[in-house]
C-alpha cells in the first residue's frame, strides 16, 4: 500500500451544490458488457443445473448430504474471509458475484477444458492414469485460475469505484476460490460417496473442506487478486501492469505445486498417517507460505487503511464528526467494542445507525484518499459528486442520531 500524504488543507466544504463533478467513466459500456456477462453466466447456469439434476437423480440422499458437508466448511471460511476486510466492507452484490463466478462460471469452463484436455492427452499417449496426472498439473492449474481470475478482472475494471485496495483484491479473489472449491467439493464429495460410502465422503471432508479450505482455491485466486490490488493502489505508470501477469502466474504455480508434489508426501499406505500426518505436512510445505504472505499483506493493509481513514477525516467539520469520534473510529476492535455498548445501551435501532455512520464515514474517508491520489482529478473534494453525496448522508443521519 502507498504511503499516505497529507490532504491539502483549507477545503473545508462550503454549502453543497446541487451538481459535483464525478470520477465515474460513462456507464453504457460497463452496463453492456454486463449484459453479455449476464447471457454466459445462464449458460454456465444452465450447465450446472443440468449436472445438479444428474446427480440428485442418481442418489438424492447422497446429493444433499455431499452439499451438507461441502457448505458446512464454506460458510465459517466464507465469513472469515468478510471479517477481514472490516473497515472498508464490500456490497453484498459484488460479494455474491465473487462467489457466484467461482461456483457457477468457473467450474463449468473449466470441467469443459479439463475433460477435453483429459480426453486429447489420453487418446495421443494411450495411458488414462498418465493423461489425469498430466490434466491435473497442467491443465487444471491454468485453466481454473484462468477462469477464476477474470472474474476477478471484471470485478476490477466494472466496479473500479468498489475495488479501494490490495485488500479488497484478495477479497474478491478469494470468494471467487471459494466459490469454485465449495461446488467442486459436492462433485467430489457425491463422487466418493458413491464408492465408498459415507466413510470416504469424511475423509475427503477433513482434507479437501477442513485442511485445505481457505490455502487452496481460495488462497490462489487471492494471489490473483493481490496483484489487481497492487495496481489499483499504484494508480500510474504502465509498468504497474506487469504485476497482473506476474500475481496471477504465481496463483497458477501455487496450484501446480499442489496438485503435482502432494503425491511426494504420501510415505505410507496406512489411511490413519496419510490424513493425520502426510497431507497436513504436504499443506504445510505447499500451501501455508502462500496464506502466511496472504496474512501478512493484509496485516500491512490494515495499518495503512487505518491511517486513510484517521488521515482523511482529520479536516472535516464538526457537523460531520469530531475528532474525539474520529480517533474512536480505529482500530476495527475499537469500533467493535463500541458497538457492543451501544447495541445494550442504546437498542438495536440506534446500534444499526451508528454502525451505518461508522461505515459511512470511513467510506468518506475512502472516497478522498481515492481523489488526492487519483492522477486524472483536480478538483477539491467539496467539488466530487460522490464525496458531496456521502456527507449529506452522515449529516442527515447525525441529525436522526441527535
Amino acid at each position: 500500500m502507498d504511503g499516505v500524504q497529507t490532504p491539502q488543507q483549507g477545503r473545508a466544504a462550503p454549502s453543497r451544490p446541487m451538481m459535483g463533478k464525478s470520477r465515474k467513466g460513462n456507464p453504457v459500456a460497463r452496463y453492456s458488457c454486463m449484459g453479455v456477462l449476464g447471457l454466459f453466466f445462464l449458460f454456465c447456469l444452465m450447465c450446472n443445473g443440468l449436472l445438479f439434476l444428474m446427480y440428485l437423480g442418481g442418489g438424492p440422499g447422497l446429493f444433499v448430504g455431499a452439499n451438507v458437508l461441502a457448505f458446512m466448511t464454506a460458510i465459517p471460511y466464507g465469513l472469515m474471509l468478510l471479517w477481514l476486510d472490516r473497515n472498508e466492507q464490500e456490497p453484498i452484490y459484488l460479494i455474491a458475484t465473487a462467489l457466484v463466478w467461482g461456483a457457477m462460471v468457473s467450474t463449468v469452463v473449466s470441467m469443459i477444458f479439463n475433460d477435453s484436455f483429459a480426453g486429447i492427452t489420453t487418446a495421443v499417449i494411450g495411458d488414462y492414469m498418465i493423461a489425469q496426472a498430466l490434466t491435473a498439473s497442467i491443465s487444471a492449474p491454468f485453466i481454473e485460475e484462468l477462469s477464476k481470475g477474470v472474474g476477478v478482472l471484471l470485478i476490477f475494471l466494472l466496479f473500479k469505484d468498489e475495488f479501494d485496495n490490495i485488500l479488497d483484491g484478495i477479497l474478491y479473489g478469494a470468494l471467487v476460490g471459494l466459490g469454485f472449491a465449495t461446488v467442486e467439493n459436492v462433485i467430489y464429495y457425491y463422487d466418493i460417496g458413491m464408492h465408498e460410502g459415507a466413510g470416504g465422503m469424511l475423509k475427503l471432508t477433513w482434507v479437501r473442506g477442513l485442511l485445505g479450505g481457505i490455502g487452496s482455491h481460495a488462497a490462489y485466486t487471492a494471489i490473483t487478486g493481490m496483484g489487481f490490488g497492487i495496481v489499483r493502489v499504484l494508480r500510474g505508470g504502465f509498468a504497474r501492469w506487469l504485476l497482473v501477469p506476474f500475481f496471477w502466474g504465481t496463483s497458477m504455480f501455487a496450484h501446480f505445486a499442489w496438485n503435482t508434489f502432494v503425491g511426494l508426501f504420501i510415505f505410507s499406505d496406512d489411511e490413519l498417517m496419510i490424513y493425520a500426518v502426510s497431507i497436513p505436512i504436504a499443506i504445510l510445505v505447499l500451501e501455508m507460505p502462500f496464506v502466511l504472505l496472504i496474512g501478512l499483506v493484509v496485516g500491512v493493509v490494515w495499518r495503512g487503511e487505518n491511517k486513510v481513514i484517521l488521515t482523511y477525516l482529520e479536516d472535516e467539520p464538526d457537523d460531520i464528526l469530531t475528532d474525539e469520534f474520529r480517533r474512536g473510529m480505529v482500530p476495527a476492535r475499537r469500533r467493535v467494542l463500541s458497538g457492543f455498548k451501544r447495541f445494550f445501551s442504546l437498542g438495536p435501532a440506534r446500534w444499526w445507525n451508528h454502525r451505518k455512520l461508522d461505515h459511512e464515514l470511513i467510506e468518506l474517508a475512502f472516497a478522498k484518499w481515492h481523489l488526492d491520489k487519483d492522477p486524472d482529478t483536480d478538483w477539491a473534494p467539496h467539488e466530487d459528486q460522490g464525496i458531496m453525496k456521502l456527507r449529506a448522508a452522515i449529516t442527515r443521519r447525525r441529525q436522526k442520531l441527535g
